[in-house]
């Protein structure tokens, strides 16, 4: 450190005691230099600090783009993913409404372990228990609501569903079958992550052709559940009013099963009470003419075996 500082007190000795020697020109001369060299310097750093910035600026603008690229390319998914999972819940119900056969239809939209929950109904006969599960251990809701697993039990309940429709009114002279139609509100379809909700209203179709004074309507809510992956559904909780429906069977004149069958155990009942023998039971009472036998028919018959009717 000694000599280094040595060494510069003896340039700066040589370069006072050069510039002593230099005429007034040449110092002027050599300050105009190291200005010039200055300024130059000064322009370069400049210049390296605007091109530092232009190319900030360039991964700023890059990165901002990149990212307003991938949130359009999200919205845009976002809204396909919407419209494909409407669009399957509305094939649901379509599918459900008709009363479709073709087992590849239903595959196509419903996941592996589809569950499909429904009110039970006592206008119409549902699947039966071992094909429908409880909707769980509790005896209050399970009375209400069933559970049904997989394509072939939704087909099944599709099959019941059609049949009762095909109750109502007459027969058509065209042969045509009853359905259901449903209109889907999109102002009503709501997603949150992989669970959709939507709003329905439903009427039946055909019913008047076939007789009936006018078609069944009513409203529902449908709540789906979808795979991630392949936007299949996973389950499906259907509600709707089932009293606005009994009560519009009832305005048709029709009974439900329930009704019936009630009806026919009634029959049969009031049938075996009038096929049984009732007992005769005779007691005897006196009057003024003698004693009396009375039997459970109220019949008299008197102590020397002829009978007459009480008055």
């Amino acid at each position: 450190p000694g000599t280094t500082e040595s060494q510069s007190a003896c340039d700066k000795a040589a370069r006072n005691a050069r510039r002593a020697s230099l005429t007034q020109e040449e110092r002027a001369k050599q300050n105009r230099d190291r200005n010039r060299e200055h300024a130059r310097n000064t322009r370069l750093r400049k210049k390296a600090y605007v091109e530092e910035l232009k190319r900030t600026l360039t991964e700023l603008v890059a990165q901002r783009d990149a990212t307003e690229v991938e949130k359009r390319h999200e919205a845009q998914r976002n809204r396909e993913q919407r419209e494909v999972r409407f669009r399957v819940m509305e094939e649901f119900l379509k599918l459900r409404g008709r009363n479709e056969t073709n087992s590849a239809r239903w595959i196509a939209i419903l996941e592996e372990g589809f569950t499909f929950t429904l009110p039970r109904t006592t206008y119409r006969n549902i699947v039966d228990e071992d094909q429908s599960q409880a909707a769980d251990s509790n005896t209050s809701r399970a009375s209400l609501e069933q559970v049904l697993r997989g394509p072939d039990a939704v087909m099944e309940d599709s099959k019941l569903l059609s049949n009762f429709l095909q109750t109502i009114g007459g027969d058509a002279a065209d042969g045509s079958q009853i359905q259901i139609s449903h209109r889907c509100d999109r102002k009503r379809f709501f997603m949150d992550d992989n669970v959709a909700f939507m709003d329905f209203a439903a009427s039946s179709v055909g019913a008047v052709n076939k007789g009936a004074t006018n078609e069944i309507f009513f409203k529902g809510s449908m709540r789906a559940s979808f795979s991630p992956a392949s936007n299949k559904l996973i389950s499906v909780d259907l509600t709707f009013d089932t009293g606005c429906i009994v009560l519009q069977l009832e305005r048709l004149g029709m009974s439900t099963p329930n009704e019936a069958h009630a009806a026919a155990a009634a029959a049969e009942a009031e049938n075996l009470l009038d096929s049984l023998q009732m007992p005769q039971i005779f007691v005897e009472k006196k009057n003024a003419t003698g004693t009396v036998s009375v039997s459970s028919d109220d019949g008299e018959r008197s102590t020397d075996g002829t009978s007459s009717l009480a008055a």
